[in-house]
C-alpha cells in the first residue's frame, strides 16, 4: 500500500510539473490540509463545499457514494493518476477557493492529493474525510448505490 502511495504521490508531482504549476517548495507551503469528520463534511456540504470521491468505480460499487458527491477517479490501480482527472478536476473546482472536500476509502489517497492541491496549486480550502468512506460507514452514515 505504501509503494502505490508513493506513486501516487509522484503522479500527481508528475501532472502538475507537467502543466507548469509546480512552483512552490515546502517552505513555502501556504496552507495545511484538514482532516474532517463525517459530520463535519456534511456541514461543508451544507454551506455550498463540492465533495468529491476519488476513488474507482469498482471502490464506488463495493460501498456505495455520499449523496451529492462528484464521482472523479483520481488513481489508477497502480498508483499513477487517471487520465482524465485534470480535466474533470478542473471542470467543476473552477476557483482556488472553491470549498472542497475530497475522499476516499481510509484518507490515505485524498491526504496526498488534497496536500498536493493546496501546497502546489494553492487551493486555498481542501479537507478530507479522514476515515475515508470505511469510516463513514462504520459510523452507519447513508451511501447510494453506485
Amino acid at each position: 500500500m505504501h509503494t502505490i502511495i508513493k506513486i501516487a504521490v509522484v503522479s500527481v508531482l508528475a501532472l502538475f510539473a507537467i502543466v507548469g504549476m509546480v512552483s512552490i517548495s515546502k517552505a513555502e507551503a501556504q496552507n495545511q490540509l484538514i482532516a474532517v469528520n463525517a459530520d463535519e463534511l456534511l456541514y461543508a456540504k451544507k454551506n455550498g463545499a463540492i465533495i468529491i470521491d476519488i476513488r474507482r468505480e469498482e471502490e464506488w460499487k463495493e460501498t456505495g457514494v455520499i449523496e451529492g458527491a462528484e464521482l472523479i477517479t483520481a488513481f489508477q490501480k497502480d498508483g499513477s493518476l487517471h487520465p482524465e482527472f485534470q480535466n474533470k478536476f478542473f471542470s467543476i473546482a473552477v476557483s482556488k477557493e472553491t470549498p472542497i472536500v475530497l475522499y476516499c476509502r481510509t484518507g490515505n489517497r485524498t491526504n496526498v492529493l488534497g496536500t498536493a492541491l493546496m501546497n502546489q496549486l494553492g487551493f486555498t480550502d481542501v479537507s478530507h474525510l479522514s476515515n475515508g468512506i470505511k469510516g463513514w460507514k462504520k459510523i452507519n452514515y447513508e451511501t447510494l448505490k453506485y
